[in-house]
């Protein structure tokens, strides 16, 4: 039953099957109870429940929560209204969808013929809505119908549910009327708010605009400061920690995650809505996405440019010096980055290959890695792939004094931003002042890098160049001079001829009693062949040492007073610490 308002003052009641009023749709619906749902996403048009309760036409009822539910005052959290309905059967739950705020005159507790009945029946009358999962409901209960009252304040008592009774009769009609105007003034301003969002982002897209033009649009649209961060690593020391969820977005590009999008949230003022928050930050990582899409296409064009003049300039019958130079410029490749035109001439181009763990970090982490170092450094490089785990460069310089700097920047960027996991190692050949020629030392420069990584492999052989401050791990990069002959050994170490040799040069000390003998050997070679020096860190007399060398000499069969026999000793020595590692 239906009792509503007409124009001449009068209440009139009208009969249903079942009766749900929306002003939406005017078709009538019978079916079963069902078991609790979990309600359809909240529209960010809906009301919430505190602007109803306040509405004039509503507080003409006197309404009194009568439940156990906190008063609105004293929630934190906003109880959201979808829609409204005025119901007065029982069978009405199978079209609520949740959410909704129901009115009601409650005539269906006025047949019971008892106190008991009555009160099961309200319960019952309320089981069905709290299933349904209303928002809150709102009883016309008149003093006279006193018995019904207080068959509805015991029903709803223990509820969390709010459960209001109304002691004065109110206009049903005019409440919701009053708030579908609301409704649809916030649906029409929502359908403005997306047509303004879609146009934003659409035109950010068109022009291709870079990602932090978009954070700022993103931010004006939400009237709050929008963070991105590039590495997905979390919400910045900007954003409020304790307080509410910060709304956030990731995003992906070509399936990976590229970053993250976040709101922040004010410290005072208004937190936008999160279904706004949300909507916008979905539209603004597709628009990021977009551009760090063609971002990649425009870098890996370009890096195809530049990997194709670099293969020419290891064949320099294809190119003249200048030819050189000038397609170098063209693709930005010179001292001060982004003004190879402007910028000075370089005095000389540094040949480096960087060599990685391909296990570990793919082609593109590492040329990325090197973008990002050399955009730090404020330089240029021309780059392209050696081969499967190497990346050739030609770094220029202003002044051959500023070579090590240069160097120590870029490659130094490179293996902080790739993590020490990568295993990278660059090697770096003899600064050349022709970029011709310069391209001509990357073979150079990729058996300085190849021989320091077999080396970081073979501890064996001893900190690089015998100096501890040069080790492998602490070093950004290498020269020649660094690896020497232990690198050189490192880089041949798979090669079964080396192996032979160094077994036939020391077979006859290497037996399980022959460890004395080959510490002998050992100590011999590393001072150098100072018999006398020898002797005092052994702490035996010369006599005797002499003895003792004479023996290792007729096991050997060779003479240990000549230069050759010794470089070939120690070389075999060398290749048997590495192998035995």
């Amino acid at each position: 039953m239906l009792e509503a308002d007409h124009d001449d003052g009068q209440r009139h009641s009208v009969t249903f099957g079942w009766l749900i009023s929306d002003t939406v749709s005017d078709q009538s619906y019978t079916g079963a109870v069902t078991a609790p749902r979990a309600p359809e996403p909240m529209p960010r048009a809906a009301l919430i429940l505190d602007e109803i309760l306040t509405m004039e036409a509503f507080q003409a009822g006197a309404p009194e929560l009568i439940s156990a539910a906190r008063p609105v005052a004293e929630r934190s959290d906003p109880v959201p209204v979808r829609w409204i309905h005025v119901a007065e059967t029982l069978e009405a739950t199978t079209l609520l969808e949740g959410g909704e705020f129901v009115l009601s005159t409650g005539r269906l507790l006025d047949g019971p013929a008892s106190a008991e009945e009555g009160v099961r029946e309200a319960e019952r009358m309320l089981d069905e809505l709290e299933a349904a999962q209303v928002a809150a409901v709102a009883v016309e209960v008149l003093p006279e119908r006193e018995e019904v009252a207080r068959a509805l304040a015991q029903a709803a008592a223990h509820r969390s549910l709010p459960v209001y009774r109304l002691s004065r009769q109110v206009r049903f009609v005019a409440i919701t009327q009053e708030v579908h105007r609301r409704i649809s003034e916030r649906q029409l301003e929502q359908l403005t708010t997306d047509r303004r969002i879609h146009d934003v982002f659409t035109d950010l897209s068109l022009e291709a605009a870079p990602a932090p033009r978009i954070v700022e649009e993103a931010g004006k649209l939400l009237g709050t400061r929008v963070h991105w961060h590039r590495d997905a690593g979390g919400p910045s020391s900007g954003i409020r920690d304790g307080g509410p969820a910060v709304p956030q977005v990731p995003v992906m590009v070509a399936g990976e995650p590229a970053g993250v999008l976040a709101v922040e949230v004010p410290e005072r003022g208004p937190v936008p809505p999160r279904e706004l928050c949300s909507t916008v930050l979905e539209r603004a990582a597709q628009a990021v996405a977009l551009g760090l899409l063609t971002e990649r296409s425009r870098q890996d064009q370009a890096r195809q440019a530049e990997s194709t003049l670099l293969h020419e300039l290891r064949r320099p019958w294809h190119l003249e010096e200048d030819e050189a130079l000038r397609r170098a410029r063209a693709l930005g490749i010179g001292v001060v980055r982004g003004r190879p035109e402007d910028g000075p001439v370089p005095a000389a181009w540094v040949p480096v290959v960087l060599r990685w763990d391909a296990g570990r970090r793919t082609d593109r982490e590492v040329l990325d890695a090197m973008t990002w170092s050399l955009r730090q450094a404020r330089t240029t490089a021309l780059a392209g792939r050696l081969n499967a785990a190497g990346l050739a460069l030609l770094i220029p310089v202003a002044a051959r004094a500023l070579e090590g700097s240069v160097l120590e920047r870029v490659l130094g960027g490179v293996r902080r931003r790739l993590g020490a996991e990568a295993g990278s190692v660059a090697g770096a050949g003899p600064a050349e002042p022709l970029l011709l020629t310069a391209a001509a030392r990357l073979d150079e420069a990729a058996m300085v890098a190849e021989a320091a990584e077999a080396l970081g492999s073979a501890p064996g052989l001893g900190p690089v160049g015998g100096d501890d401050a040069r080790a492998g791990a602490r070093r950004t990069y290498y020269r020649a001079r660094d690896v020497r002959l232990r690198g050189l050994l490192a880089s041949l170490r798979g090669d079964e001829r080396v192996r032979r040799f160094a077994a036939a040069e020391l077979e006859p000390v290497l037996g399980p009693d022959r460890a004395t003998d080959l510490e002998l050997l050992e100590r011999l070679l590393a001072s150098g062949g100072n018999k006398s020096a020898l002797a005092q860190s052994l702490n035996v007399s010369r006599p005797a040492l002499y003895a003792r060398l004479a023996r290792l000499q007729r096991r050997l069969g060779v003479s240990l007073e000549d230069p050759e026999s010794l470089a070939s000793l120690q070389v075999a020595l060398l290749v048997h610490r590495l192998h035995a590692d």
